[in-house]
């Protein structure tokens, strides 16, 4: 409560009321901020309000980095922004590997020089270094993971199903057409 009391005080009503973004000082007032706390003596509320800064926090802060010699102007940065990656094909991979491994490994040149993650190429490189197998660098999602039958029984085992769900297709589509003749005869009647 005595914050708000504070707040209201120094700014009036516009005090009392959330800023979205920090305030943003100047060096020239953040320098004679504390010159007139340390050197002219001025009392800590008299420099917030003489500055409007909102908290004592703030002019502590700037305390401390005007003795440490580290007073500067805080630029706000750029929140950085994570780059959705590129598509890369599989022969892509290939080259990128290849290349990679050609030059000692060096990451960092290849994600620089095909434009990708360091991570990606790290791990391409990982996966085709462990079985030296092309094919782990194929992208398999969406496919069908279902394996090949390895033995005569798996095999005829999946042919019923192939020929279970043609049987049941076939049966679907009769009775659509039966439906369908039975709908036509019905609309000649009236």
């Amino acid at each position: 409560m005595t914050k708000w009391i504070k707040q209201f005080l120094l700014a009036g009503l516009a005090g009392l009321i959330r800023p979205k973004h920090n305030q943003k000082y100047s060096l020239k007032t953040r320098i004679a901020a504390v010159k007139d706390y340390q050197l002219n003596g001025l009392a800590s509320r008299e420099v917030l309000i003489k500055y409007k800064i909102r908290h004592i926090s703030q002019l502590k802060q700037w305390i401390i980095q005007y003795n440490s010699d580290k007073l500067t102007v805080a630029y706000a940065t750029r929140k950085r922004v994570k780059k959705m990656g590129r598509k890369v094909s599989f022969d892509e991979k290939k080259q990128i590997v290849q290349w990679t491994i050609n030059h000692q490994n060096n990451y960092k040149e290849a994600a620089s020089k095909y434009d990708i993650s360091y991570q990606r190429v790290y791990s391409w490189v990982r996966k085709y270094s462990h079985d030296h197998n092309w094919e782990v660098l194929k992208d398999n999602r969406g496919r069908n993971k279902e394996k090949e039958p390895t033995n005569e029984l798996e095999r005829l085992r999946k042919r019923v199903r192939e020929l279970e769900a043609e049987k049941r297709e076939s049966e679907v589509q009769i009775a659509f057409a039966k439906k369908l003749v039975e709908i036509r005869g019905c609309q000649g009647r009236f």
